[in-house]
């Protein structure tokens, strides 16, 4: 089996008060690249219904969705040819999920 383009670790995660984003890092063969997911995206993996969500349950909804998270940045990564980090993902990123 051939390995992901990007690794995560579970639990590595921060929020980004300036981006109102969560921020984590996938490790490529080249070296760390940096990701954001935005409070509007984690609110629609919350619910459809909400548009953005405050820090602490953006954190919170992270946790409970970061694998999935992963694989939506691992998709991304890819489909962007890595692109210049760090890699935002919105909510138009989580709807096709």
């Amino acid at each position: 089996m051939s390995d992901r383009s990007v690794r995560f670790e579970l639990g590595d995660y921060h929020w980004v008060y300036e981006r109102e984003s969560v921020g984590f890092v996938g490790t490529t063969d080249l070296g760390e690249v940096e990701f954001l997911i935005t409070s509007a995206a984690l609110a629609e993996l919350l619910s459809p219904d909400l548009e953005i969500v405050d820090a602490d349950t953006a954190l919170e909804v992270f946790i409970e969705f970061e694998s999935d998270i992963h694989r939506i940045a691992q998709r991304e990564f890819v489909r962007r040819l890595g692109g210049e980090p760090p890699i935002l993902l919105t909510e138009a990123d989580v709807e096709m999920h």
